[in-house]
């Protein structure tokens, strides 16, 4: 009686889920049809939807570049590279996150990549980063002038620049110029992924009730025994 409700809600809510999860690839699927908007326009970009496409120029802050550490991507694991910009227009800084980039056996065997002078036009999408528990956005650990950090946070790493730093990162779109790979994924988990452990849940439930039903029709036979004794 207490685990039949518990089972069915679980299910029900990696079903809403998935609807909310479809609903977001629809959006994110919409919103990049369209064309960017000037980014230097706003003199605030956090109304600016996550999925929108915008463009902006600027110049890269080549000796201020930095590593996101632990990204993986098919079993080979490395750094996403994330170089400051001064974006026309655009109060503070943008981070740019350009891709991912394979390192070598050890931490310290970070990429090399070349990073343009100049005036350059960048197209992306105006990423939150995620907020992970018991994961610091300190830098870390600095490896041949790039300073590392395992999540990005924007207040300390505009502290560790001495920089205004945007709370929001700049993630190059994939026909953007001076990027690498770039394939982060829309949502965390697929609406198929909810879907199918909602099926799980409803089929515990439906466990549960069938187990239910036959120790009570085992009781129901013992019953009658004991009355024909």
């Amino acid at each position: 009686m207490l685990a039949l409700p518990l089972l069915l809600g679980l299910g029900v809510w990696q079903v809403r889920r998935g609807h909310e999860k479809a609903r977001l690839l629809l959006e994110a699927s919409a919103a990049g049809e369209l064309a960017p908007i000037a980014l230097g326009g706003f003199a605030q970009i956090d109304g600016i939807a996550e999925h929108r496409r915008v463009r902006v120029q600027g110049e890269f802050l080549a000796d201020r570049q930095g590593l996101l550490d632990n990204q993986v991507r098919d079993g080979q694991i490395g750094y996403d590279v994330l170089t400051p910009f001064r974006g026309q227009g655009v109060p503070g800084v943008l981070v740019v996150d350009r891709g991912w980039l394979a390192r070598g056996g050890l931490r310290s065997d970070v990429p090399v990549w070349q990073t343009p002078p100049g005036t350059v036009t960048l197209t992306g999408y105006l990423h939150q980063p995620a907020d992970i528990p018991l994961v610091s956005g300190a830098v870390t650990e600095s490896f041949h002038g790039l300073w590392v950090v395992p999540e990005i946070n924007a207040p300390l790493l505009g502290q560790y620049l001495g920089l205004p730093v945007q709370a929001r990162v700049l993630r190059l779109a994939p026909d953007s110029e001076h990027g690498f790979r770039r394939d982060w994924p829309t949502v965390a988990m697929t609406p198929q992924r909810h879907y199918g452990y909602a099926v799980q849940w409803f089929g515990l439930a439906g466990a549960l009730l069938w187990i239910y039903g036959l120790a009570g029709l085992r009781r129901a036979r013992r019953l009658a025994l004991l009355k024909e004794d």
